[in-house]
């Protein structure tokens, strides 16, 4: 356990979580299903009147910045971007694709689905948009690849896959606190979203100009 005072937030998904980890624990809650812009703001203040200490009392407020959900992931990143300025807390943005690899650490690969027949690839050096085919022609067989979607693990037979649940806040304290005691902090401008695909509004812009 971590003395260190932590905010994780993850919105990636349609819900999401805010975990709080101090001295005395680690603390999460959930967020409902597309419930996350009107009450993110109010679990953080939850744990932190729980906790007993304020916002700038934290030591760095890290977050899920993608990839996943387009509206998910703008959400999680206007959140903790507007409670870094308010406060003066660096923020620490973890990749859900790293997150995921750091929850099987046999694992070379993280898996997610992107829609579209297509998927988020992560590994140690790079995270990309492939296609399954592209999949294929980049991931070796023989190593172990980490899922956390019944509809990603059918689709790779072909790998040593092994399935883990949903992401969510408090997985991320580890790779959190590694960056914090590295100093890898940074401010509310330098974190940008995640996506990896460029949202459909902008490329319908693309398309019509």
């Amino acid at each position: 356990m971590s003395d260190r005072r932590l905010l994780v937030i993850d919105t990636c998904g349609l819900g999401g979580s805010v975990a709080l980890s101090s001295a005395a624990g680690v603390r999460q809650i959930e967020l409902a299903p597309r419930m996350a812009a009107s009450h993110g703001m109010r679990a953080v203040r939850a744990l932190l009147d729980e906790a007993g200490f304020s916002l700038a009392d934290l030591d760095a407020i890290a977050v899920l910045h993608g990839p996943g959900s387009f509206t998910g992931v703008r959400v999680g990143v206007a959140m903790a971007k507007g409670l870094s300025e308010a406060s003066g807390v660096g923020l620490i943005p973890l990749s859900r694709l790293d997150v995921l690899r750091a929850m099987q650490p046999k694992a070379m690969f993280a898996v997610l689905n992107a829609g579209r027949g297509e998927f988020y690839l992560g590994s140690a050096s790079e995270q990309e948009l492939v296609t399954l085919e592209e999949m294929l022609s980049r991931v070796p067989a023989h190593v172990t690849v980490v899922v956390c979607e019944d509809r990603v693990a059918d689709s790779l037979d072909a790998f040593m896959v092994v399935r883990v649940a949903e992401p969510t806040a408090k997985c991320g304290l580890g790779l959190a606190i590694e960056a914090l005691e590295a100093g890898r902090l940074v401010t509310a401008e330098a974190v940008d979203a995640l996506y990896l695909r460029r949202p459909d509004a902008e490329r319908a812009l693309e398309h019509r100009g």
